[in-house]
């Protein structure tokens, strides 16, 4: 067992990947890199075998699917309850409809799909007695920012159940820290400045948890009439988001919950959406498309 700790980089659900393990062996980081790529195959709308495409393609239907599909649905579905519909799984035929239809990998078409409806997820059923899934007719998922987010929680876990003293796995700017970062207490991490990469916006210290950042500088694109587009789908217009913000970073007891509210802050302007975090006492900070940055009120309580 190595006394240093042990890295991996990889890219996985059309991200980049690090793995950091403290106290573990290269065995635990070829299990951890195996069960992303596990995940990935389960919950990718790019393959046509994934669990996530068969239930969109038998769009009002039962579909019988792996128990960790059944695990990530049924928390996408609690965020939406909890962010109040502003994360909402049920916006692909509106992301496809704004020119999202490739892979960032391979460039490769998304399989097709049938459905045109948004904002069903009160109609997504999960069925644990039967290990099912039903999306609603004429609808369709993508897990999204919370696919990659639950990933890093799982894995990140199961590395210190396997033994790890400490695990930092970031899936896209999704990440997940649990045990202890060597002979340190807390890890340090940094929110990265969209204007000016890699340089921070803030440095901040976490003892355990999750952070997500969501935000429109990465995944865009330019439609056919001129115009630029990008992933993140507001619910209530079905269109991309366009409140000017740049990235939302939020800080929370896991990483899937961090995402599914920096989503949420995404749809907001910048003062609603940090109000939004206050309000449910969670920290973080908005970056404006004009370089202002907010902050929430307790993310004082982390900073470095």
């Amino acid at each position: 067992m190595s006394t240093e700790p042990i890295e991996r980089e990889l890219r996985v659900m059309g991200s980049r990947c690090f793995l950091v393990v403290h106290g573990g062996t290269v065995e635990l980081l070829d299990r951890a890199e195996f069960r992303l790529r596990e995940l990935e195959s389960l919950w990718s709308r790019f393959r046509d075998d994934s669990d996530i495409t068969r239930a969109n393609q038998a769009a009002g239907q039962p579909v019988h699917v792996h128990e960790d599909t059944l695990a990530v649905v049924s928390r996408a579905l609690d965020a939406w309850r909890q962010t109040a519909g502003r994360f909402d799984i049920t916006v692909l035929p509106a992301l496809l409809a704004a020119g999202y239809t490739h892979s960032t990998v391979d460039d490769s078409a998304a399989p097709r799909i049938v459905g045109n409806r948004i904002g069903q997820s009160a109609m997504v059923q999960v069925n644990y007695a039967d290990s099912t899934l039903t999306v609603p007719a004429f609808g369709a998922i993508d897990l999204g920012g919370i696919g990659k987010g639950f990933a890093a929680d799982i894995v990140a876990e199961e590395l210190i159940e396997a033994g790890a003293t400490g695990a930092l796995v970031n899936v896209g700017g999704d990440l997940a820290a649990l045990g202890s970062p060597g002979d340190e207490e807390v890890w340090i991490m940094g929110i990265e400045d969209p204007r000016d990469p890699p340089h921070h916006v803030a440095v901040f210290r976490l003892l355990t948890g999750g952070v997500a950042t969501s935000g429109t500088t990465i995944r865009k694109w330019t439609r056919s009439d001129g115009t630029t587009a990008h992933h993140l789908i507001d619910p209530t217009q079905s269109q991309p988001s366009a409140v000017g913000i740049a990235t939302a970073t939020v800080i929370a007891s896991d990483a899937a919950t961090a995402e599914a509210f920096a989503t949420a802050a995404m749809m907001l302007p910048a003062e609603a959406g940090v109000a939004m975090l206050d309000e449910v006492h969670l920290a973080g900070l908005v970056v404006t498309t004009d370089g202002h940055v907010v902050r929430t009120n307790t993310l004082k309580d982390f900073l470095a």
